[in-house]
């Protein structure tokens, strides 16, 4: 064999092996995503400020905030949890967490049994998951002044719940038409059903809002 093959042979093989593609797929992640890892804290905000929150796992309460601004810790989850608000004068309303992917976090490559069982275990720690790093509930007003001010009270929060995924949603779609044999990217059905739910629980928020009653003096 001549000399010059045996170092790029010698790569080739390392670069095969699970250990450097562990090392290359973290390398690839932190340079795409150079934040730090998720330290387990949430910020919560509300609007109006000085709410009571609580985050709930179904009907177990696992965190509170007293009065927003406050932070909060939570472990990583596969879980969705629910901060709720309430202020006086205003509805109560909730916003949820949803848990997405940490890519901050050191993973095995899933390559032979090791990689395999290590991404497995990973995955049902979920040690890969965390939360947003910070969520703000936005409370309606109990009773509006007018229908008008109601219906655009409403209205600034529906486009803040489409803004929210807008950019990722309108790559998704670019994705699903550039290749169209591939079939669409699977994150555009949960963003989309995201998104679906949000809305449905504007509108029912919507619906609990009452008008001000006006009394006309009579002549």
């Amino acid at each position: 064999m001549p000399p010059a093959l045996r170092p790029m042979l010698l790569g080739l093989v390392l670069l095969a092996s699970p250990g450097c593609a562990t090392v290359a797929l973290n390398a690839a992640l932190r340079a795409a995503h150079p934040g730090p890892a998720w330290d387990g804290e949430v910020r919560v905000a509300s609007e109006p400020g000085g709410a009571r929150c609580a985050v709930l796992r179904g009907d177990r309460m696992v965190a509170e905030v007293p009065a927003t601004p406050g932070s909060v810790r939570l472990d990583r989850s596969h879980a969705v949890l629910d901060v709720r608000c309430a202020a006086e004068g205003h509805l109560a309303a909730s916003e949820r967490l949803r848990p997405r992917d940490d890519p901050a976090v050191f993973r095995m490559a899933p390559n032979g049994i090791i990689g395999a069982t290590a991404t497995v275990i990973s995955v049902a720690s979920a040690r890969t998951m965390r939360y947003p790093g910070e969520v703000t509930v936005a409370l309606p007003p109990a009773r509006f002044a007018t229908e008008a001010a109601r219906e655009q009270w409403f209205a600034a929060r529906r486009e803040t719940v489409l803004a929210r995924r807008a950019a990722d949603i309108a790559l998704a779609e670019e994705r699903c038409r550039a290749e169209p044999g591939q079939g669409c990217d699977p994150s555009l059905m949960v963003m989309r059903e995201e998104q679906a739910q949000d809305l449905a629980a504007l509108d029912a928020l919507r619906g609990q809002a009452t008008i001000a009653l006006v009394l006309v003096a009579a002549e």
